[in-house]
């Protein structure tokens, strides 16, 4: 019989930063499968987003916001040095879900506001 480990706060801690500094697909992997963006954007957003504009989005909201997510993640101080980041990684423009990369101006003013 095999005895059981409890995990503690600090194990999940140490797990995914090992993974954040050795394995960034890995950690991607971990991120995609724990997070659930449908839990967290409320319905009414959703709703007045694909309210019709008269024109089409060419951007999702998901991979915007995954593409945030990713750049608090991984401290990327500007929304500008973030477009580079995901001009010269299709990996990164692939997890966010982009088929190209969006200019500055399709950012929220709100994103630019340091923490």
């Amino acid at each position: 019989m095999l005895p059981y480990k409890q995990l503690s706060l600090a194990d999940i801690f140490s797990d995914c930063k090992e993974k954040f500094e050795n394995d960034k697909y890995q950690f991607l992997s971990l991120l995609e499968d724990n997070i659930n963006l449908d839990e967290l954007v409320p319905a009414s957003f959703k709703n007045h987003f694909y309210a019709s504009t008269g024109r089409p989005r060419k951007f999702q909201p998901y991979a915007m916001l995954w593409a945030l997510i990713l750049q608090r993640i991984f401290s990327i101080p500007t929304d500008s040095l973030l477009i580079i980041f995901l001009q010269y990684s299709k990996e990164l423009r692939d997890f966010c879900g982009l088929t190209k990369v969006p200019d500055a101006s399709k950012f929220p003013a709100s994103s630019r506001i340091s923490f």
